[in-house]
């Protein structure tokens, strides 16, 4: 089934498709948003700067002098966690990869950083319902917009495929539903505008 309408933008983002028997496997390269990368180094150098380096000579001179250090190992505790928690974004976004593979019984989406397993998730076919492409709005602000393909199971709604423009996403939809015909919403109907009257 092809959709009425295609974004126009392609993207720089790796997406192979490739057989494998029966199945399809999809590989969705990184998401690189420079922007992103910048900003992340640029918070772990803050983080580093101003909050680890003064913890830790903070920490010195308490040992040195035998003041207090319950502050001083709180600060770097929580300096350290921020930055592995920045750095592990950093990391996806520039190293994470999405795996994809639909054989005639299930849905597999697996996401990796680095080489390294981040999730793996299956779903059987027969429980996917819903089968489609989505945009909304970032939760915070500033943030813009996102998009995904979306599919319900058991009461549960999953994501995949994050910000894979428009036109690949569909082509992606296109291609897994040549496996298995995923079912898909029916597409809104056309209201008539009440401005319209009919005689």
């Amino acid at each position: 089934m092809r959709y009425a309408y295609h974004d126009n933008n392609r993207s720089n983002m790796a997406i192979v498709p490739e057989r494998v028997g029966d199945s399809l496997r999809i590989t969705i390269g990184p998401r690189v948003s420079w922007l992103g990368a910048f900003t992340g180094f640029l918070v772990i150098l803050i983080l580093w700067g101003a909050g680890l380096v003064p913890a830790c000579d903070g920490l010195r001179h308490g040992i040195n002098t035998g003041g207090s250090l319950g502050g001083y190992i709180l600060g770097i505790a929580a300096c350290s966690a921020l930055i592995l928690l920045v750095l592990y974004f950093l990391l996806f976004n520039l190293f994470g990869t999405e795996i994809i593979t639909v054989s005639p019984a299930d849905l597999r989406i697996k996401s990796l950083v680095c080489g390294f397993v981040r999730s793996q998730r299956e779903f059987p076919n027969s429980t996917v319902e819903k089968f489609r492409y989505e945009q909304w709005t970032g939760s915070t602000r500033g943030e813009g917009m996102h998009s995904g393909i979306l599919f319900d199971c058991v009461g549960e709604t999953v994501t995949f495929a994050q910000d894979v423009p428009q036109e690949e996403s569909y082509d992606l939809i296109d291609q897994m539903r040549l496996v298995y015909a995923f079912p898909i919403p029916d597409p809104p109907e056309e209201e008539t505008s009440p401005a319209v009257l009919k005689l």
